[in-house]
């Protein structure tokens, strides 16, 4: 599930494990974005806020007739650290509908987009091609904000996480006060869970999730929309046309 793992993940190391062991398998690297600057006219950067750019037969999202708001886009081509399941892509951008934000659609089909879907996602493997968006009315209240992306960071994964890599029952991942999970907008590491570990499967298939972005609240760009949650963003590594969101929030 980290984010900036290799597809194949070693064994799970049974039994208590020296404090560097631990580390080393807690870690994931993120790389972290702050959304602190008014957004620019640059088309191809990353924002929060606003969606700039399209495929050029693309039309805005909508659930139910109505046009989703535009909530992030990510240009990948720019980040420090690009998770494996992402590296085919250069551009990804994030739709919402403000009313269902803490409960979005599980799963969707970015081939065969579902009308009735409260989320949406576009990727593209390149910028080049993409028109400029031309943004119906869809009433966000959200201000459009710049992304800056900082230093690459150690992120190690919290008690809802860390069986995937360790076993949790011969080591406590909270005894060590580097072991923090990073609570902000990022690519990879591992997503800073409040309730469980991600539900992707809630709904069964036998797709492989991969976690690959964590979207927080933004309170710079006006987005509260995650209470005092986030958003995990996954993708099928079987069919990576499927992507899936699990809101937590308390």
């Amino acid at each position: 599930m980290g984010g900036a793992r290799e597809t194949d993940a070693p064994p799970i190391p049974q039994g208590p494990l020296g404090e560097a062991a631990l580390k080393q398998a807690l870690n994931r690297p993120c790389a972290p974005l702050v959304f602190r600057k008014p957004a620019n006219i640059d088309p191809v950067a990353t924002m929060f806020g606003i969606v700039r750019l399209a495929g050029r037969t693309e039309i805005w999202p909508s659930h139910q007739g109505a046009p989703l708001w535009p909530l992030l886009q990510i240009n990948l081509s720019t980040a420090p650290l690009v998770p494996e399941p992402l590296r085919d892509l250069a551009l990804i951008t994030v739709y919402i509908s403000g009313a269902h934000a803490q409960s979005p659609t599980r799963i969707i089909n970015t081939e065969d987009p579902d009308p009735n879907a409260t989320w949406a996602l576009s990727s593209y493997a390149t910028v080049d091609g993409l028109k400029i968006a031309k943004a119906p009315r869809h009433g966000s209240p959200l201000i459009p904000q710049m992304g800056e992306w900082t230093e690459v960071r150690p992120d190690y994964a919290n008690h809802d996480l860390a069986a995937q890599v360790i076993d949790t029952e011969a080591n406590d991942v909270y005894a060590f006060g580097w072991c923090k999970t990073v609570q902000q907008t990022k690519l990879g590491g591992w997503p800073a869970t409040v309730q469980s570990e991600p539900w992707w499967d809630h709904e069964k298939t036998k797709d492989t999730w991969d976690y690959v972005m964590q979207i927080e609240n933004e309170p710079k760009a006006g987005w509260t929309g995650w209470g005092d949650g986030a958003a995990f963003i996954a993708r099928s590594r079987e069919r990576p046309h499927l992507w899936a969101i699990d809101v937590q929030f308390t």
